[in-house]
């Protein structure tokens, strides 16, 4: 059994930080320490481990797979230590802490504009990061350090809990034409039709896609994109159609000549959710934070 009395217990600090940033000067500025002094830690940190931890690459910082194991342990263990010392009590006009939310564009320009502006009304302190889905996995999911996760995963990642938000209804966003506002698109002219499309992680298939088979129905996609923020501008100049959340198409139809119609086919509401890991369920600050998505929401 190792002797912990004869390891320098901060190294496992430096290693969280790395791992984390995928960059040493990162994590030497997190932890307000010199660069050289995360090397060193780190000669030794490969000693200890007797694994190389992290290799350098063109993006960074690369671990190695004894380190991808470790990563999600560390987070852990680090984060019960932090819970033995700090104060239960948490007083948000007085917290200076970042809070991160993690979710596709759609979802931060519907969730992010009234969270932030009921956190700095609630804990005027504190602030707010955004992170895309790629950076969540990149960085090792919930695991790490991020909050809260909003959006439609395919499965429950291990470890995490889960809360419903709302449920997603689908449109199709058209250009605004006289008359068409409203109008239930026929079928005949949704399939002649040319249409956006937005894949998210490289997902091949949705649910839009699924209904029309059922039909026997493939649509024209001219074009795919990853970002639901284009697709609207794209309907406006193109004239194409998109079949999309009707939050967002609400939210670009407030000030774009743009139409909301009802698909011409069954579309079932998606529940959109808040994910956290269980590492977080019982810190009080988190707490405030998946209560705060929680009412921003639900208005």
């Amino acid at each position: 059994m190792v002797n912990l009395s004869s390891i320098d217990l901060n190294l496992l600090v430096v290693l969280h930080h790395v791992l984390t940033e995928r960059s040493a000067t990162r994590a030497a500025r997190r932890l307000g320490v010199t660069q050289s002094a995360v090397s060193n830690a780190l000669g030794r940190l490969r000693d200890l481990f007797d694994d190389p931890l992290v290799v350098r690459h063109a993006r960074g910082l690369a671990p190695t797979p004894r380190a991808e194991s470790l990563a999600p342990r560390l987070a852990r263990l680090l984060g019960e230590v932090g819970g033995l010392l700090d104060d239960q009590a948490f007083e948000p006009t007085t917290a200076t802490r970042e809070f991160t939310l993690a979710c596709a564009d759609y979802y931060g320009m519907v969730v992010v504009p009234p969270l932030a502006a009921a956190l700095r009304e609630r804990a005027p302190r504190a602030s707010l990061r955004v992170v895309t889905l790629e950076q969540l996995v990149a960085g090792g999911g919930l695991a790490q350090e991020v909050d809260v996760h909003v959006g439609r995963p395919p499965t429950l990642p291990a470890g995490c809990r889960v809360q419903p938000l709302f449920d997603e209804r689908f449109v199709c966003l058209t250009r605004k034409e006289r008359g068409v506002d409203g109008r239930r698109m026929g079928l005949r002219a949704y399939a002649a039709a040319e249409h956006v499309r937005v894949r998210v992680l490289d997902s091949a298939r949705d649910p839009i896609d699924t209904a029309l088979e059922a039909r026997g129905i493939t649509r024209n996609v001219a074009l795919t994109v990853p970002h639901f923020s284009l697709v609207p501008l794209v309907v406006l100049r193109t004239g194409w159609v998109a079949t999309m959340s009707e939050r967002l198409a609400r939210l670009y139809a407030g000030f774009l000549p743009l139409a909301l119609r009802p698909p011409p086919f069954s579309l079932s509401a998606r529940p959109v959710q808040m994910l956290w890991h269980e590492r977080t369920h019982e810190d009080p600050a988190a707490r405030f934070f998946r209560a705060l998505v929680l009412e921003v929401s639900r208005r």
